[in-house]
């Protein structure tokens, strides 16, 4: 059986291929279905998962884009299975989510996806190594704005000078400079004459 190519990152087309594999059933029975006040909550573990999946494949690389987005895009939509265009998780939301995963919970569902994959290669004599980089910290605050970085004591000090105000260099005359410009057939009106 031939092995069909993804298609382009962001299409709607990849979302559909990639749709079935992600593991909704799964990923709810390991986050808890109700909040600490007993309330449901508006949207399942699944969804939140399945749009927090759409920053890595689309073009909307935060979070704050990807809610302005979603409005626009029913592919994304469709894939995340938020069935309502006005009923969208928040960008609060997606973070409360992503802080509320754990590298266990990762791993596990790692583990879920990675497991048909490995048992139908049981015949294959080779081994397969697969990278997991769950444990590796999220640049998340790589555009903040990071305070000023302290001089080292070993490093040299400014020389310790009186200043003296310097004079800005221009000239205080302004100075004409003849120059002609023109051709022998324009029009009298539309030309300047020196």
């Amino acid at each position: 059986m031939p092995i069909k190519p993804l298609a382009i990152t962001g299409s709607a087309a990849l979302l559909k291929q990639l749709s079935p594999f992600v593991p909704d059933d799964f990923i709810n029975s390991l986050f808890d279905k109700r909040n600490r006040r007993g309330q449901p909550r508006k949207f399942s573990a699944a969804q939140l998962f399945r749009t927090t999946l759409l920053v890595l494949l689309t073009p909307a690389h935060s979070f704050n884009l990807l809610v302005a987005l979603l409005p626009e895009n029913r592919s994304w939509r469709a894939f995340a299975h938020l069935r309502n265009l006005r009923n969208i998780p928040d960008a609060k939301m997606l973070h409360q989510f992503r802080d509320r995963m754990s590298v266990a919970q990762l791993r596990q569902i790692n583990r879920h996806l990675l497991h048909p994959l490995l048992a139908g290669l049981d015949y294959f004599p080779k081994s397969v190594a697969v990278i997991d980089a769950t444990d590796l910290p999220a640049a998340t605050s790589s555009y903040k704005k990071s305070s000023a970085a302290a001089i080292r004591p070993g490093a040299r000090a400014w020389a310790r000078a009186r200043s003296k105000p310097a004079k800005a260099v221009g000239l205080s005359v302004i100075k004409n400079t003849r120059c002609a410009s023109g051709c022998g057939s324009a029009d009298n009106r539309c030309c300047w004459r020196l």
